[in-house]
């Protein structure tokens, strides 16, 4: 007979199936339900990992997006060695610039060291340890073995003993919850909202070096040559004509080679943001029993290793547990 579970997390995005791996890798059985929206930012994602490309040093991100940036190797090693699957950490992100102004403002930049620019920029730069990973084989990964409920949570409410969740595949009564349902984590009384962000990934390269300019980036990837991002206040989750006039623009400034190559996905993807622009992770302002890891915006896969770990170092203090040796916790 199936383990209760100890953990129910709302959400198999990258964040929550990256919470859920932690969560097993304190001894505990978690239980993702995840509604599979049109719209996960997750299925749309580059999966870059720069700080200095996303322009984060001097932010209140910085210190957490460069601490994460160094979990990821572990995590990567610890995520293939558990499922068998591969997740495609791969090094090296070249920021170039194509135009002497941008040329200029790059050199500017005290971020990262000059390299030899690739034909036809003009200057380059990289930051050692800046790399990227692939969002959906993270999550295919981080969920081998996890049990995955297909439902919408319609509701929460806190027990004496635990949390009673509502969903359309029934109730659910579980000790403790975690929310990292991205953008849709508006519905649970937070200062979310959905910033679309749009994506092409066409034939090409599955080497192609990362190239991140000031007005897109490109990179390749198992699944093709992705080619992003567009960004716009809304929530719907339909791609449209002149985003992808703006990505073709984009993809013959970054990967002239490439750019006529036909597109195999138009991905769109939801971007969680917060007002502050700032992730919320801890407990829930006015649930018990519920912890929040969401608002993450551009940054999720940046984020994810060291916004897991906190979460099941709550979940361990809150459930008082011991981690087992070799388990990854932290205050």
């Amino acid at each position: 007979m199936p383990r209760a579970p100890d953990v129910l997390i709302v959400g198999g995005g990258l964040v929550g199936a990256s919470v859920a791996f932690e969560v097993r890798a304190l001894g505990l059985t978690p239980l993702v339900v995840d509604a599979d929206l049109p719209g996960a930012a997750w299925r749309a994602g580059a999966g870059l990992l720069t700080p200095d490309g996303e322009r984060l040093r001097g932010t209140p991100l910085h210190a957490d997006a460069l601490e994460s940036l160094r979990l990821w190797p572990d995590l990567a090693r610890r995520l293939e060695a558990a499922s068998g699957r591969p997740v495609h950490l791969r090094a090296g992100v070249t920021r170039v610039a194509r135009t002497a102004q941008d040329a200029h403002a790059l050199h500017d930049e005290a971020a990262g060291n000059p390299v030899e620019a690739p034909p036809p920029f003009l200057a380059a730069r990289a930051t050692p340890g800046e790399g990227r990973v692939h969002p959906p084989s993270v999550v295919l990964a981080a969920l081998h073995g996890v049990p995955v409920l297909r439902a919408q949570v319609r509701g929460l409410r806190p027990q004496a003993r635990g949390v009673r969740v509502h969903t359309s595949a029934g109730p659910l009564t579980v000790p403790l919850v975690v929310l990292a349902a991205g953008a849709w984590s508006g519905a649970f009384g937070l200062p979310v909202r959905a910033a679309q962000g749009q994506a092409l990934l066409l034939d090409g390269p599955h080497d192609h070096l990362a190239l991140y300019a000031r007005r897109g980036y490109a990179l390749g990837r198992p699944d093709g040559l992705y080619v992003g991002a567009t960004t716009r206040a809304t929530a719907a989750p339909t791609p449209d004509a002149h985003a992808e006039r703006w990505l073709r623009t984009a993809a013959r400034h970054l990967t002239p080679g490439y750019a006529p190559a036909p597109a195999q996905q138009h991905l769109v993807g939801l971007r969680p943001v917060t007002p502050g622009g700032l992730p919320i992770l801890g407990p829930h302002p006015t649930l018990p029993n519920v912890l929040v890891a969401t608002g993450h915006g551009r940054h999720g896969a940046l984020l994810a290793p060291l916004t897991a770990r906190r979460v099941a170092a709550l979940v361990a203090r809150i459930l008082t547990i011991t981690p087992p040796a070799g388990a990854h916790a932290e205050a």
